[in-house]
């Protein structure tokens, strides 16, 4: 049997099975080493908004901010980033899945001596890495 012979059994099982691991695509990491890259985008999500939520009441409670003058700057820092995930969430997933996903219990807010900026680090980084998987970045 010749080479081409076993090459041609070889391919049509790949060939058949590619169409069906084109799906799978969007579940590969898209960020190296990012620990989240193959967690389901909802939950990418919801963590981030639990992030999001954690930093700004950290600045409210530790950094005497007033709640209106955080709102403001994450709104100025973030808003329209968050609208296009959330829209791309709702098209690919649904409304209310998504609005399920945001729905967290609250964390307490620990203060020491300076504001813990991981919070705010790990929102960016959650909003980074779904902007990227929903062709937004």
């Amino acid at each position: 049997m010749g080479g081409g012979a076993a090459m041609a059994r070889i391919a049509a099982p790949l060939a058949a099975a590619f169409p069906l691991l084109a799906g799978c695509t969007q579940d590969l990491p898209t960020v190296p080493l990012a620990g989240w890259s193959r967690a389901p985008d909802l939950s990418v999500y919801s963590s981030m908004e639990l992030y999001g939520a954690v930093a700004r009441e950290q600045s409210i409670l530790c950094g005497g901010s007033s709640p209106a003058r955080v709102r403001a700057r994450w709104a100025d820092d973030f808003e329209t980033r968050e609208v296009a995930v959330r829209n791309a969430l709702a098209s690919r997933h649904g409304t209310a899945a998504v609005d399920e996903a945001q729905a967290f219990a609250p964390q307490p807010v620990s203060c020491g001596h300076l504001i813990d900026l991981q919070w705010r680090e790990n929102y960016i980084r959650m909003l980074r890495l779904l902007e990227m998987r929903l062709g937004l970045a």
